[in-house]
């Protein structure tokens, strides 16, 4: 394998040696001084999961049996893919130019705006542009927590805190259907209510990462 990305095979007798574990290091996620920024990352790592499943498998769905149906048309799913697009673009500016944590944020509470905004939408013109400024905003996020997360903790912990950060992602969307259908069942507004309120808890959840990345040594 080594000879075939050219690089020169290893001869039989070199030794791999493991890197030590820095002497005083943290030996877990849930250590004192990583605590905190753990809880709160993995907090917003479930609580947008569950609020994107939410939007882009509940509210099509539910959208086109109250008159809606333009939503689950090919066109508009397309408007909706493309428009993850620069939300991506800009999350990948922003962690550069003004940092992670406040790029993070900034796409957060876009999110719930998006929400708000359709909840109150009257018009399908008003609904159109709310489902497209969520499919931005919660990209946009996706993309910040990607960038932000591994920086947050040291070498030999980065693949443990962002597996474990993974995990809470799918657990999130393992449990959407079944969380998210009590809520539809509740009301349709009460469930975009629901949707903003888990995205503003989520911004609340990072205000527990005082950590900003940006420019900074990773250890």
């Amino acid at each position: 394998m080594l000879a075939a990305n050219g690089v020169q095979t290893l001869t039989d007798d070199v030794e791999l040696v493991t890197a030590n574990r820095p002497s005083g290091a943290e030996t877990s996620i849930f250590s004192d001084m990583l605590r905190s920024r753990t809880i709160g990352v993995l907090a917003v790592w479930f609580l947008v999961s569950l609020s994107y499943y939410g939007v882009f498998v509940w509210v099509p769905g539910q959208l086109a049996t109250e008159g809606f149906g333009f939503v689950r048309g090919y066109g508009f799913l397309v408007i909706l893919a493309l428009a993850q697009i620069p939300g991506y673009a800009l999350a990948a500016w922003g962690v550069e130019a003004i940092g992670r944590r406040v790029t993070l944020l900034g796409f957060l509470l876009l999110s719930a705006a998006g929400c708000a905004l359709f909840a109150a939408a009257s018009s399908a013109g008003v609904v159109a542009f709310a489902l497209i400024l969520m499919s931005f905003a919660l990209l946009g996020t996706w993309g910040a927590l990607y960038a932000f997360t591994p920086e947050l903790y040291p070498t030999h912990l980065r693949g443990t805190g962002m597996g474990t950060a993974s995990a809470m992602a799918r657990l999130g969307g393992i449990l959407a259907p079944s969380l998210l259908g009590f809520v539809f069942a509740k009301g349709f507004g009460f469930a975009i209510g629901a949707f903003a309120l888990l995205l503003l808890l989520a911004a609340a959840a990072l205000l527990m990462v005082k950590t900003e990345t940006r420019d900074q040594a990773i250890a």
